[in-house]
């Protein structure tokens, strides 16, 4: 005699097991959410897209004015960096003011942005003769804080965002590189007169852009760049080699300055 097992009710229990297998189970995870496009970064941030295109003009206008190949359209460069460099400096003094008020109080704010520092340092050079120097802090600045930005949203290009966050690490050194190069315009301008590329209401404007810069709050390279130059020339004038005439004339130069230097505080 052959027996015949029931299977229905194991296969009944199977597969409740493996309903209740399947709803005790947690749900499967959602799916990643995509990450935004460039271009939606770009119209989301309107203002620094915009501040981002004059930067890269900056340093594409200065770059084709150093190079000696566009020698006969070199001051067209000159004008071109020098008037990006001003549309940049208008767009962040209005992201740091945005409210406009004739008022004490508004113009003491509005002197103490470094913006407003390089929009008046943009219009001064405008006019004058082109010197490479005065091309180099603006060019500077413009790839500083264009590689900070492209640093941010090129997420997808690991590339070019390595590259641009090695030069924001030394932003310390750039930032020095900068101050040095106005302190060192100074007396290159004085020098100027006497070949008639400067005069003396440039010489006098410029003076009254380094006491903004060296009385800045958020940048204190230039102060402290005085303050090592000052060190420098005072150590090279201690030593016994040196002549005295030189170390007197350095020490009343010296005296000059810090009488014309703007009280900090």
């Amino acid at each position: 005699m052959v027996l015949v097992e029931d299977v229905s009710n194991n296969s009944e229990s199977s597969s409740n097991r493996t309903n209740e297998a399947s709803s005790s189970s947690p749900p499967p995870p959602p799916p990643p959410a995509a990450s935004p496009s460039l271009i939606n970064i770009l119209l989301e941030r309107k203002t620094d897209a915009v501040l981002l295109l004059s930067r890269l003009a900056t340093i594409f206008f200065t770059i084709m004015y150093i190079l000696p190949f566009f020698r006969s359209e070199s001051n067209v460069y000159y004008t071109k960096a020098l008037l990006s460099s001003v549309v940049t400096s208008a767009l962040r003094l209005r992201q740091r003011l945005p409210n406009f008020e004739f008022s004490r109080e508004f113009l003491f704010n509005l002197f103490r942005e470094d913006s407003a520092h390089y929009l008046m340092y943009s219009f001064l050079f405008l006019s004058g003769t082109p010197m490479t120097i005065v091309l180099i802090p603006i060019g500077t600045y413009a790839i500083l804080h264009s590689c900070s930005f492209l640093s941010q949203i090129l997420i997808h290009f690991p590339a070019i965002q390595q590259l641009c966050t090695r030069v924001t690490e030394n932003q310390i050194s750039l930032l020095r590189f900068v101050s040095l190069n106005e302190i060192v315009l100074m007396p290159i301008l004085i020098l100027s007169i006497f070949v008639s590329r400067s005069n003396f209401l440039l010489i006098f404007m410029y003076y009254r852009f380094l006491t903004l810069r060296y009385a800045s709050n958020r940048n204190p390279y230039t102060r402290n760049l005085f303050y090592e130059l000052r060190q420098s020339v005072e150590y090279i004038c201690n030593k016994p080699a040196c002549p005295p005439f030189v170390a007197r004339l350095c020490h009343n130069a010296i005296a000059f300055v810090n009488r014309l230097a703007p009280t900090n505080g």
